[in-house]
């Protein structure tokens, strides 16, 4: 059995030991001079810093990197706080604005039905809001938080401050339904500012979407014209006389004169009143 004898290898091993020796070596004279780099003999104290030099490097490097990924994670901390804070500082402005603007409107209000009260002070009138309304294609009424307990009864006038809304169609215990000026079925005798002869104001299932109403039964003799202004003339039993109804916008002359018409625009924009009167007595 041959032995041979690896000369190569054995000094391979032997040059990594002593590199490892001399590293170990260098590495115990850095850390030691690390270690004494404050020292108070002065020549102790260069030699130390100078020798220290690459550990102090290496550990002001990993020191700056965990500070900077320390102050990281706060930045990060603190943003997300202040998105927080700022979420929640935006929803109670929301909520301040929504208040303020309930507030606004209830004084809105609370000002239409004051103003109502001092046109009708001669009547004695219930004031109310509308709470619901009719969307067809076919009828003009509303409801309102009025009913038989506030002495709202049948065929009553209903009014706002700029004039006629229309009359009371149904009523029940706290609520009541309001047949506007503007419903197809609705018709209201009037006169013409300029004349005392009786004319009837209906309303028309073409022009009600316009907010606008047609004046028939015009007498022969008169003479109508644009911004003529129309008041209840109080013929019959449903609405007290003088209420302002609307003006003439356009006057429909045709061959026949019987036939001729004209187109009013009332007063209040009923599609979107929201403070009414009733007319009790």
């Amino acid at each position: 059995m041959n032995y041979r004898y690896n000369f190569n290898e054995e000094k391979s091993n032997n040059k990594k030991r002593i590199i490892f020796v001399i590293v170990f070596f260098i590495f115990m004279i850095m850390f030691v001079a690390f270690f004494f780099r404050n020292s108070s003999n002065v020549i102790v104290n260069k030699l130390s810093t100078i020798i220290s030099k690459p550990i102090t490097f290496l550990y002001d490097i990993c020191t700056g990197t965990t500070s900077g990924v320390n102050n990281l994670f706060k930045d990060s901390e603190s943003i997300l706080a202040e998105n927080e804070a700022l979420k929640q500082e935006n929803e109670e402005l929301k909520l301040q604005a929504l208040e303020s603007k309930r507030i606004l409107d209830e004084n809105v209000s609370l000002k239409n039905m004051l103003n109502i009260s001092k046109e009708y002070q001669h009547f004695d009138i219930k004031l109310g809001n509308v709470i619901f309304r009719e969307h067809d294609n076919w009828t003009q009424t509303f409801t309102i938080n009025l009913g038989s307990k506030d002495g709202v009864k049948l065929k009553q006038a209903v009014v706002h401050e700029k004039g006629l809304v229309g009359y009371i169609s149904a009523v029940n215990e706290d609520s009541s339904v309001v047949t506007t000026i503007l419903d197809p079925t609705s018709s209201v005798s009037v006169t013409v500012s300029t004349i005392n002869e009786p004319a009837m104001l209906k309303g028309d299932l073409e022009l009600k979407s316009e907010n606008k109403l047609k004046l028939t039964y015009i007498p022969l003799d008169t003479e109508i014209a644009v911004s003529d202004v129309l008041y209840t003339s109080g013929l019959g039993s449903m609405y007290p006389s003088s209420i302002p109804v609307g003006k003439i916008i356009e006057v429909v002359n045709k061959k026949n004169d019987i036939g001729r018409y004209a187109i009013v625009e009332p007063n209040v924009d009923i599609r979107r009143v929201s403070e009414v009167g009733v007319i009790i007595n």
